[in-house]
């Protein structure tokens, strides 16, 4: 895990718990954009699986992590 990643990693488990549940993936989204504008996060998506539902759910929507994007295809 890079030290960026570890980070956010860091900062989310100190904070989550202050945090309502049902403001969770709010906060988790605007953390993940603040991260992703100030530092390199690129490689969360290799370490999804450490971060808790909220987070993943941030970073898959951020990232468009499992989305396949049709245009992208190389068409012979």
């Amino acid at each position: 895990m890079s030290p960026e990643v570890a980070l956010l990693y860091d900062t989310w488990d100190s904070i989550k718990t202050y945090i309502p549940k049902k403001e969770r993936l709010h906060v988790a989204e605007e953390l993940v954009r603040t991260f992703d504008d100030n530092v390199d996060i690129s490689e969360a998506e290799d370490n999804i699986n450490s971060f808790d539902s909220a987070m993943k759910a941030a970073l898959v929507s951020h990232f468009d992590i499992g989305f396949e994007d049709e245009d992208d295809e190389d068409w012979d």
